[in-house]
């Protein structure tokens, strides 16, 4: 189900960035239509995911795919009416895919490498929707890519329904003695590392961004940083994964004006996001959708602050690699015990 989710992701993202830049931020309503679609799109998460975390027990593989499927039917119909309808199909389809993962992960015991393969393709996916947008892409284009996720979703209903519907595995850190155990203030630690990522990745600004090279190479290293932090951390351990990659990207941070070393800041950056993801599940093995969209609730935060025009003075550099360091004290502040 994953490699399915995955793929919707990238789709999914694209679509959405297509229509916002495309149609709707073209409007006097510019700045209320981004608030309020950015609103549902990530703030939305944490109540669908608490609904989801009711009802998908009963059906482990069927219930998450098909409040994912009805994800992108919001987000088709969405293109054509209002940024909010678009973001409640996208909050709909990640809180159905990232939990759907959530669950083939713990049963397939990755801990957490496919979390990091869900959440990466969905930069890739904005990166392309807002080129082709602002490229003028004809709108034709679009309705392929729509046709292409429908196919996606019938291919993951069909091998929803075919799996057994066992009971999932419980995440626990037990079950991998390379993780560390949780303390108590471990989700406000995750909470405060997500929205710190989130406001210095609307906020820092590289100029060897603006070539076409430059954003490629850019958004690629955020992909893949995501990808790799999984798979990494599910190898070698949460903390020294973690502890290594925030180190090194805050020295990357600050020659971030050179491409090379800017390069390398994202993907090392980026390396934690599926693994606060992990902590949380493993915090809360039960609740998975309330897991997810917390930490989506803080992408939330962390945009709001670029959103009112408060953003890193400077080139921001000296602010990312602040960040990084800061990101590295709390996360490490949540599982300081786990020796004891």
């Amino acid at each position: 189900m994953t490699r399915w989710y995955s793929l919707l992701h990238l789709m999914v993202d694209g679509v959405c960035a297509f229509a916002m830049f495309g149609s709707f931020l073209t409007s006097q309503n510019q700045p209320m239509d981004f608030l309020l679609y950015n609103f549902c799109a990530f703030a939305l998460q944490m109540p669908l995911g608490v609904l989801l975390d009711c009802k998908a027990p009963k059906a482990k593989n069927t219930v998450p795919c098909l409040v994912a499927v009805l994800g992108v039917l919001c987000t088709l119909l969405g293109t054509i009416t209002h940024p909010v309808v678009l973001g409640t199909g996208n909050a709909l389809f990640h809180i159905g895919g990232g939990v759907g993962t959530i669950y083939e992960d713990n049963e397939q015991h990755w801990c957490g490498k496919g979390l990091g393969i869900f959440v990466a393709p969905g930069a890739l996916g904005l990166y392309l929707g807002t080129l082709a947008a602002k490229n003028g892409i004809a709108k034709y284009c679009l309705w392929a890519v729509c046709i292409l996720m429908l196919a996606c979703c019938a291919a993951a209903f069909k091998q929803a329904k075919s799996k057994p519907h066992t009971a999932a595995a419980q995440t626990s850190i037990a079950d991998n003695p390379q993780q560390p155990k949780i303390a108590g203030i471990l989700p406000l630690c995750c909470l405060l590392v997500v929205l710190l990522r989130s406001y210095l990745g609307m906020t820092v600004t590289f100029s060897w961004k603006t070539s076409m090279l430059g954003g490629l190479a850019a958004v690629l290293a955020v992909v893949l940083g995501k990808a790799a932090g999984g798979v990494l951390a599910a190898r070698y351990g949460i903390v020294k994964v973690s502890t290594i990659s925030l180190l090194m990207a805050a020295i990357a941070y600050l020659g971030a004006h050179l491409m090379p070393f800017g390069v390398a800041a994202l993907f090392l950056f980026n390396m934690t996001m599926p693994i606060t993801l992990y902590l949380m599940i493993c915090q809360f093995p039960n609740m998975p959708g309330f897991s997810f969209g917390f930490l989506t609730f803080g992408l939330f935060l962390g945009f709001l602050p670029a959103c009112f025009g408060l953003s890193a003075r400077s080139d921001g550099h000296v602010a990312a690699c602040v960040g990084s360091v800061l990101s590295l004290i709390i996360l490490y502040a949540g599982i300081h015990r786990w020796r004891a």
